[in-house]
């Protein structure tokens, strides 16, 4: 029984007690409750576990109001889309009013550093550090496991593999989210720890992953670990993005091949539509239900667990209409930003999708709602697998990255190496997939027309501002390439602008603690 306990305990041990070290929220365990919990693998595996579903809590965690279900602002979709401006609200913000203009002004903290659900959530690290300490929990803890513990085809070092791909993922995440980040490799951390350099922490990034790897499987017997914990491929994914991140293309191009040709993962596909014939049964859709062949790492929500959609999918932010859901409108719709800076909600989808006519995302991803209030307005389906549309019940998986993604990785990083064949060729794998015949622009243009099909393909899948910061295109001076983004310069960025802004809980006791540069003037 006590052994049962623990599995929550190491779970959520960093969610109770009173904190030593309050500027990371980690909680120090000072010893193991039930001495014999490190006995048997499942032991090991439960811990594990307890870090991923710390990583799932944390991505979906969002502001709310009193007595209202609803997330509004999930982190992963305010960092990764929203903040890129390509969503806004559709009418009001139901938070608070000017979150679009405070996004597009850039200027969070302060328009936002007030508002207190945004700085106990948006803001704050901690959680990130929460999976970080059950991550060193397994690491320094593993070896006591028996050896005669483990069933065959299972070893210490793949569980022990699995906790540094996750820390190693979290890092590489917070680097994305907030630029210099304190680096924790150990337990019970109650140092006064200062902000480490982002290259810093990415080289542990990269070496983490690149150790790991090889003990990590190439995928997992029990289907229900695939694209949900660590494969080989996962860790060559997450570390494609981290090469790609630094623009070490060529090392990104190799650890992304790796992925796309290993075998495990492959593209979902349909054929190209008889005109004259209704649509029958596709597989493309399937992508976002979750558990394909195409995703490689997936955040799960299972509607047969009662995991309801209104706890901050984006299937609850953008469906409505009562087939979907039930609201008449939805929270979130798709924007663009005029030629004179004006946030305007994409009421005309062609703009977006300009071949709209073959365009398979075009005719499956958007339908007509039928909703009493706009019936006229499209409905975004990506995440449509509804269960139960009263109750907000959903199977729409948070797709972490997915074979396309890393196709396109791949264009985008081989464009910047000016290996134009090898980038148009992986452009046209995407495009001939979704019924698009091959990109005839030139090689001076492709660098553009891959991040504008990544935010095609992509769409809603928390991509969008790191493409944007990845590419450059953030600060780009001509608006005329890529309008949809906040207002930031080059200097401004090199200051820190691009980041989000950090909690004031880690200035608690903290004299090492400090915002970016550009967060001390705004």
């Amino acid at each position: 029984m006590k052994r049962g306990i623990y599995y929550v305990m190491l779970c959520l041990a960093v969610f109770t007690a009173v904190s030593c070290n309050k500027q990371l929220d980690i909680d120090p365990i000072d010893q193991i409750p039930d001495a014999k919990f490190w006995s048997t693998e499942r032991d090991l595996d439960g811990a594990v576990a307890g870090g991923y579903a710390l990583l799932r809590k944390t991505l979906v965690e969002s502001p709310k109001n009193s007595n209202d279900d609803n997330g509004y602002h999930p982190r992963f979709y305010m960092y990764g889309d929203r903040r890129g401006l390509i969503w806004q609200s559709y009418t009001r913000d139901q938070i608070r009013d000017g979150t679009d203009a405070a996004i597009q002004k850039n200027r969070l903290r302060t328009e936002w550093g007030g508002t207190r659900q945004w700085d106990d959530i948006l803001f704050n690290w901690a959680p990130f550090y929460q999976i970080i300490e059950q991550c060193n929990i397994v690491i320094e803890n593993a070896h006591r496991v028996p050896d005669n513990q483990f069933f065959v085809g299972n070893t210490r070092a793949q569980y022990v593999a699995e906790a540094r791909f996750l820390r190693a993922f979290t890092y590489f995440y917070m680097v994305r989210v907030w630029g210099n980040v304190p680096l924790v490799t150990k337990t019970r951390t109650t140092e006064k720890l200062g902000r480490t350099d982002m290259n810093a922490v990415l080289d542990f990034v990269e070496k983490e992953l690149k150790e790991a790897m090889p003990e990590l499987p190439n995928s997992y017997s029990a289907s229900g670990k695939n694209a949900f914990r660590a494969t080989k491929g996962t860790a060559q994914a997450t570390l494609a993005h981290t090469l790609a991140w630094r623009h070490k293309d060529a090392e990104a191009v190799t650890y992304a091949t790796q992925v796309i040709t290993g075998g495990v993962y492959k593209m979902l596909g349909d054929s190209v539509p008889d005109p004259t014939k209704p649509m029958g049964y596709l597989q493309y859709p399937n992508i976002f239900k979750g558990r394909s062949t195409e995703g490689i790492f997936e955040i799960d929500f299972d509607a047969a667990t009662g995991e309801f959609g209104r706890n901050t999918s984006m299937a609850n932010l953008t469906l409505f209409g009562t087939q979907w859901a039930a609201r008449q409108e939805p929270l979130w719709a798709i924007s663009y930003t005029s030629a004179n800076r004006t946030i305007t909600r994409m009421t005309n989808l062609t703009m977006m999708f300009p071949e709209y006519q073959k365009d398979e995302r075009y005719r499956v991803l958007f339908t007509r709602s039928n909703s009493s209030v706009k019936p006229n307005d499209s409905v975004f389906v990506k995440y449509a697998s509804v269960v139960d549309p009263t109750r907000f019940l959903y199977d729409a998986n948070i797709i972490v990255f997915r074979v396309a993604d890393l196709v396109l990785l791949r264009a985008e990083c081989n464009a910047r190496l000016l290996n134009y064949a090898a980038a148009r060729e992986d452009l046209n794998t995407i495009r001939k997939r979704v019924w698009l015949p091959p990109y005839t622009g030139a090689d001076a243009d492709l660098y553009l027309e891959i991040f504008k099909e990544r935010s095609r393909e992509l769409l809603g899948e928390g991509h969008y501002f790191y493409d944007l910061v990845r590419t450059g295109f953030l600060t780009d001076p001509d608006y005329t390439k890529v309008p949809t983004r906040p207002t930031i310069n080059q200097a401004d960025f090199t200051d820190g602008a691009w980041t989000w802004p950090v909690s004031n809980k880690a200035f608690v006791d903290n004299p090492n603690m400090e915002q970016m540069r550009y967060w001390q003037r705004y």
